[in-house]
């Protein structure tokens, strides 16, 4: 599609019915701030990728994306990426692994001043929410992820991850509770914490290029994790098409989800987020919602049983 500058190709507050590639021209980004103001999020230029968090969250955006310049722009229906896993499981894979890829960037651009801001009413971002990511995962998946994985204990007072020092494993937390610290300016800003169910380290697994961890992530009580070797993760990711579209697809709903949590936290966001309070959907979970939470909970709960004894710490 070509589009003349002013257009507007997402619109904050709306469910979006298509991810979209930019080919050529600018857009920029803007969200709605409590009083009603935009601010700028950002510029973005060729090969950039719009609308994806509104299509894996199934939520309205969080900002409006309006051309800049002249622009040609690649519109990608939803319902038919949702059917791609069942057509074309390789692509499916790939397409997946590259949302989350272009995520775990823009929270790595996101984070370097989200975390500066001082507004008021600024609150701990909440990280990763506890069963999205068993939420995509079958039992299957599960399974090779409890084959593939180890158990490791972290005791009170330890660091698990030091900001800017190799990462070669990413950690699911099976118990216990993680304190996240960012160096910002010479100083250790505390800036979230994670708890049972949510993954540690999972940005430089999507970012090849990363220099170390991006926080520092220690426990105060002590943690049980699995422990996932990024090595031997890759490989059963690269030999099972199947696995790698479902995992993909959790850190990608995992890190949308994060996002919206940094802005909604600094008052922004604000069209998106009445949007979702005035929703007659918003009002009470469907049956079908409940079972998923449901069946995300049992898989978490199954995989905790395959490696927790009865003397580590207590969920």
């Amino acid at each position: 599609m070509h589009c003349d500058p002013g257009t507007f190709l997402i619109e904050e507050g709306r469910v979006s019915d298509r991810v979209i590639v930019l080919l050529e021209g600018e857009v920029t980004i803007t969200t709605t701030d409590h009083q009603g103001n935009q601010q700028r999020l950002a510029v973005l230029h060729d090969g950039a990728m719009v609308g994806e968090m509104s299509w894996l969250e199934k939520r309205p955006a969080v900002a409006d994306v309006v051309s800049s310049t002249p622009c040609k722009v690649l519109e990608l229906d939803v319902a038919v990426l949702d059917e791609l896993s069942q057509s074309e499981p390789v692509i499916a894979a790939e397409w997946q692994r590259l949302v989350a890829k272009k995520l775990a960037a823009q929270i790595q651009s996101q984070n370097a001043w989200i975390h500066r801001y001082e507004g008021p009413g600024e609150e701990i971002e909440p990280l990763r929410k506890v069963l999205v990511l068993f939420a995509e995962l079958n039992e299957q998946d599960v399974a090779t992820l409890a084959r593939i994985g180890s158990l490791r204990r972290i005791q009170p007072g330890d660091i698990l991850l030091q900001q800017g020092q190799d990462v070669p494993s990413i950690f699911l937390i099976l118990a216990g509770e993680a304190e996240i610290f960012v160096d910002i300016d010479g100083l250790n800003k505390r800036v979230g914490s994670s708890r049972r169910g949510e993954l540690l380290g999972e940005l430089t697994l999507l970012n090849s290029e990363a220099q170390g961890a991006t926080a520092t992530v220690q426990s105060a009580g002590g943690m049980e994790l699995l422990e996932l070797n990024k090595t031997v993760l890759n490989r059963a990711l690269q030999d099972n098409p199947s696995l790698a579209e479902h995992f993909f697809r959790s850190l990608s709903c995992m890190l949308s989800q994060r996002s919206r949590d940094q802005l909604l936290a600094r008052q922004l966001a604000s069209r998106s987020q009445g949007a979702e309070r005035e929703s007659d959907e918003g009002d009470e979970l469907d049956l079908m919602q409940l079972g998923g939470i449901n069946r995300a909970g049992q898989r978490f709960n199954s995989l905790c049983q395959k490696f927790q004894s009865g003397e580590g710490i207590q969920p």
